[in-house]
């Protein structure tokens, strides 16, 4: 329970500032609550309704992320703020982030639906596939510059720069991304060239 209600807290921490301030009490106490009470009927999955509102509160970050940006300049609000800015990062990445943990991960019950969305024959890759391929390797630079862009502003009277814990973490993730994503793409061509191996 202290683990779930802990990082529930730290969730909550990603909504607008004005959001959090006014119901960032209440939804810890009703997520308390409803947890308390799963907690007492052993036939209901902990771990299943945990997922579920962690899943929706999430959904809910990006929704009041969404609506912020509606209210101000759209280029303004993600450039300034930076939960905003590491959210459209992070929304950045997953066309090409979520099929490579699935095929890295070998999470079976996902890979054969994945490889008849992106392949025609299970080897060759279709429209659909170069296009989640080649957009996530221009996507993931994009991602990156986007994200370092609350690091870059210099802010106060002695103009000093603030590093954002959610952008430094967020900025790492897609730079393993580019690493591994990049990188193997540069081994397999290095194979090719010098004839050993050519997919």
């Amino acid at each position: 329970m202290q683990l779930f209600t802990m990082l529930y807290k730290k969730l909550l921490t990603l909504y607008p500032r004005g959001f959090r301030e006014r119901l960032e009490g209440s939804m810890q106490q009703t997520f308390n609550d409803l947890y308390k009470e799963r907690e007492q009927h052993p036939e209901h999955e902990s771990f299943s309704f945990v997922f579920w509102m962690f899943s929706k509160t999430f959904i809910g970050i990006i929704r009041e992320h969404i609506l912020l940006m509606k209210q101000e300049s759209i280029m303004k609000a993600i450039l300034s703020n930076p939960t905003s800015t590491a959210i459209t990062s992070f929304i950045l990445c997953l066309p090409l982030a979520v099929p490579y943990v699935i095929i890295v991960s070998d999470m079976q019950p996902l890979i054969q639906p994945l490889k008849n969305l992106l392949t025609t024959d299970g080897q060759q890759i279709n429209t659909l596939g170069r296009i989640v391929f080649f957009g996530g390797l221009i996507l993931l630079p994009v991602a990156f510059l986007l994200n370092l862009q609350p690091i870059l502003i210099r802010e106060g009277p002695d103009q000093k720069r603030t590093f954002p814990t959610v952008n430094l973490i967020v900025g790492g993730i897609i730079l393993l991304l580019i690493t591994f994503t990049w990188g193997a793409l540069l081994v397999e061509e290095i194979y090719c060239l010098q004839g050993i191996r050519c997919d």
